[in-house]
């Protein structure tokens, strides 16, 4: 993970800025619905989940409105393709996107006319976390942590960066703080869009 060295500038904080941490563990939230193991989303500045879905090339007609554990069974009685993901409005302005097979698709077309898209890509299990990746209107600059002007995001946080664990949970704090609210149990319970990807799609 890229950030800030010693001697870095000290970051220019708004007035308006007041630091939010989540009101539970993030890490915790996901492993009770089931997520933790294997973890893969993106953070959409899009609102309207079915513009999120056409951005991903779905087939309207596929689509269920259901919770995410509603989702996550049907997902389970599936052994092949195509793939599916789960997708809720979660802020004003923002979605989420999760993948349930453990396949992302590309953040170019979610990103397009100006969007904006993280990813997240957690595998507990084998210890692996990818980098927090940024897209925006088509063009992926490099991690969150490459951009000033979400530095105010991250500078004051004091996760312990040498465990995957700690590396989520600073993620989804930054996430939280982007878009306006942290992962809770009401996001998971609420109606959100079980989508099948297109199979000619190749996530990546």
């Amino acid at each position: 993970m890229r950030r800030g060295e010693v001697g870095d500038a000290i970051p220019i904080w708004s007035e308006h800025f007041v630091p939010v941490f989540p009101a539970e563990n993030q890490r915790r939230i996901l492993l009770e619905h089931g997520l933790y193991d294997s973890f893969m989303a993106q953070w959409v500045s899009i609102e309207n989940v079915h513009e999120v879905a056409r951005r991903l090339q779905v087939a309207m007609e596929t689509t269920i409105a259901c919770d995410l554990q509603a989702a996550m069974r049907s997902y389970g009685t599936r052994s092949r393709k195509p793939w599916r993901a789960w997708i809720a409005r979660l802020a004003p302005g923002w979605s989420l996107v999760v993948y349930l097979d453990g396949w992302m698709s590309d953040s170019d077309p979610l990103s397009l006319g100006g969007q904006r898209v993280f990813d997240v890509s957690c595998i507990s299990g084998i210890e692996e976390i990818e980098e927090l990746f940024y897209t925006h209107d088509g063009v992926c600059t490099g991690t969150i942590y490459d951009e000033e002007e979400y530095r105010i995001h991250w500078s004051d946080l004091k996760y312990d960066l040498t465990s995957v664990e700690g590396q989520l949970e600073e993620y989804l704090c930054i996430l939280g703080r982007v878009a306006g609210r942290f992962l809770d149990h009401d996001l998971f319970s609420s109606q959100g869009l079980l989508i099948e990807l297109s199979a000619n799609r190749q996530p990546v």
